[in-house]
């Protein structure tokens, strides 16, 4: 297997809710052309393509396909991904997995979400159809307080089991929840590219929006997005001629559990804020990368965060801190951009949720912060040698982990 590196990035001008001025297609070309402005490379310098993103929230077939043209793919081999909010990280891992077999040198990762030209909740609905199906073949009631009951509130219904998890077993509350979003808005307002800014954020302007099901409050939930991003990976060889900073990718891995949209296995109701897989996945992530304590060896984190408890919940699924231990971190402040473990300096998805982006913007802001190229004033306020990048999706048990350093790992 070869080392393979990220050498550059493109994002559209904006994430925004709608992207009035632009469809589809202009859209995601608009990220594939900003790559080829800040890498210098060229449609004729890539191998290969790899293509992310939901089609079931536009309502729209093979995107990569009628979207060629735009996305500089003619005569090109493209592979197409969909993995829900994991979908942009299993992406990066399929084109990781292009160039470090050997069959591509250098490929282009391609991901977007136009949400505002479909209904991102009938698309969920169409992918919970078959697991709806077979829960009624097994006599599941879901009408009552089990199975689908659960998510009467929507994908805010099902997280608000895996918060209270959460705060239960961590020992964390709402308030923290209300610090952790506060702190996300802040960062998000540094960065050009973010959604939903707020430099004035605070626990208490946060705590007073409206209760949605405790303990999520609406200022603890993602926006809808407009975007897509663009990451170029290399072999070594390629990325010394081609790049002048390079953000290896030393370490990756994913893992599964049961779907838990009803968190419901073997007639048990399982626990959602348990999250296994991706401590299952972390493990072998920094195993594959060296990291023998993250604690002391991991730089900063971008964790996948549709809600904003799930920043505080990762952390210690990602072992960069103890059980019981991230709301405490943020209250001494070392998750912020300052800190000792800065954490979401994006601004996370709960700021911006792009959704076939969402992943892979975790990926490619830990690159950005190691190859010293941060747009606007997130930059983490010291070297970043060793990133983790983490997301989540699937039927909320798919976990993708991706570990980033400023020097490939030694063979």
């Amino acid at each position: 297997m070869r080392n393979v590196g990220i050498i550059g990035v493109g994002y559209t001008p904006v994430f925004v809710s709608k992207r009035r001025d632009v469809n589809i297609a202009e859209m995601i070309s608009e990220a594939v052309d900003a790559a080829f402005r800040n890498t210098g490379l060229g449609p004729e310098d890539i191998d290969a393509m790899v293509f992310g993103n939901m089609q079931t929230f536009e309502g729209l077939n093979l995107p990569h396909l009628w979207a060629s043209e735009h996305i500089r793919a003619l005569g090109k081999p493209i592979m197409r991904i969909a993995t829900g909010g994991t979908t942009g990280m299993s992406a990066l891992h399929a084109g990781y997995y292009h160039v470090a077999s050997g069959l591509h040198d250098v490929v282009m990762v391609i991901t977007y979400e136009k949400q505002s030209e479909g209904d991102s909740q009938v698309g969920l609905a169409g992918i919970i159809t078959p697991e709806i199906m077979t829960m009624l073949s097994l006599g599941i009631d879901l009408t009552g307080g089990t199975g689908m009951g659960g998510l009467g509130g929507g994908s805010a219904g099902g997280v608000s089991f895996q918060a209270n998890s959460y705060l239960n077993r961590s020992g964390a509350t709402i308030e923290h929840i209300d610090k952790m979003a506060a702190l996300e808005r802040r960062n998000a307002a540094l960065n050009p590219y973010a959604h939903l800014k707020d430099p004035d954020a605070t626990p208490e302007k946060i705590a007073q929006t409206p209760l949605i099901a405790y303990p999520i409050r609406f200022g603890h939930v993602c926006p809808t997005t407009d975007g897509a991003t663009v990451a170029i990976l290399a072999c070594e060889k390629k990325a010394a001629k081609l790049a002048d900073k390079v953000a290896w990718i030393n370490g990756l891995a994913n893992c599964a559990s049961d779907a838990t949209t009803g968190n419901l296995i073997e007639g048990l109701i399982t626990d959602p804020g348990e999250q296994r897989p991706c401590m299952i996945a972390a493990k072998k992530a920094y195993e594959m990368a060296g990291i023998e304590d993250p604690q002391k060896e991991i730089d900063m984190a971008e964790i996948y965060n549709g809600f904003a408890h799930q920043c505080l919940m990762f952390m210690d699924r990602l072992f960069l801190c103890g059980e019981r231990e991230a709301h405490v971190l943020l209250d001494k402040g070392e998750l912020e951009i300052t800190g000792r473990i800065p954490v979401n300096p994006s601004g996370g998805v709960v700021s911006t949720n792009a959704i076939g982006t969402s992943a892979l913007n975790r990926v490619t802001e830990c690159a950005l912060q190691i190859m010293d190229k941060i747009e606007g004033g997130h930059k983490v306020q010291k070297d970043v040698h060793n990133a983790v990048a983490h997301g989540w999706g699937g039927l909320m048990q798919y976990v993708t982990v991706t570990v980033l350093g400023d020097k490939p790992r030694k063979r």
